[in-house]
């Protein structure tokens, strides 16, 4: 299961903003099988809007975060019909012994912002008899968002139709032959992405104290030295 939220981002409490939030998109492997994703959206001084504390404005600022764990780690609790403040209680329930800055991030969020759903992973399936009407990104080969590709994914897809459709559109290509070939194409490297995805997943809500513990020295390692960083974002 996972909660997410939102904490407006000013000049106010921008300082209490954990360092590595500020800079960029910050994982956060946290203990007993319990895991954080916080990124930030903000824009130059010049852009930044007028702030009222509300999300009203597309170019609000903010700090968006994500608390995840195995559904058994939250009791007997059913956060599909928590509140935003119960949903909040219930993640500060399992981060009584974090750092205090990560705590506030969840203690700080607007409410009315904070929601749970259950995380999900497509099941792989072997090409279909091809038609006049295919598929592209979730429709197929929805994943699990812990590798942060799912978007990206999609847009491959969208890329590869339009190439598909413009050959046929040219004459060059049968719009069946054309689309089977797309199809072929879009489940070997879509579902690739969704068993990363599962993986990385797994690998965060790890239980063992060791396959933690190497987990953390490869995120470390890959801080100083490029690249390995390259090689554990799978060329990203």
């Amino acid at each position: 299961m996972a909660v997410n939220g939102k904490v407006g981002l000013n000049d106010a409490n921008r300082a209490s903003i954990p360092l590595p939030v500020l800079r960029g998109p910050t994982p956060i492997l946290g203990p007993r099988g319990c895991f954080m994703f916080a990124s930030t959206v903000q824009y130059r001084d010049s852009e930044r809007p007028a702030r009222d504390d509300t999300f009203h404005n597309e170019r609000d600022e903010y700090v968006m975060w994500g608390f995840s764990a195995h559904r058994a780690k939250f009791g007997s609790a059913d956060l599909d019909r928590l509140g935003g403040e119960e949903l909040k209680a219930a993640v500060l329930g399992l981060m009584q012994d974090w750092q205090p800055s990560a705590k506030r991030l969840v203690q700080a969020a607007d409410a009315s912002t904070v929601s749970a759903f259950a995380v999900k992973t497509s099941v792989p399936i072997p090409p279909w008899q091809t038609r006049n009407v295919t598929l592209l990104g979730d429709a197929l080969h929805n994943m699990t968002p812990f590798r942060g590709i799912g978007a990206n994914t999609a847009l491959r897809d969208a890329a590869a139709l339009r190439s598909a459709l413009v050959m046929v559109d040219r004459g060059e290509r049968d719009l069946v032959a054309a689309l089977a070939e797309y199809e072929r194409d879009m489940i070997d490297y879509g579902f690739g992405a969704v068993r990363t995805s599962l993986a990385d997943m797994e690998r965060f809500h790890a239980d063992r104290p060791l396959s933690r513990a190497l987990t953390k020295a490869a995120f470390r390692a890959a801080d100083w030295i490029p690249p390995l960083k390259t090689a554990l974002l799978g060329g990203r």
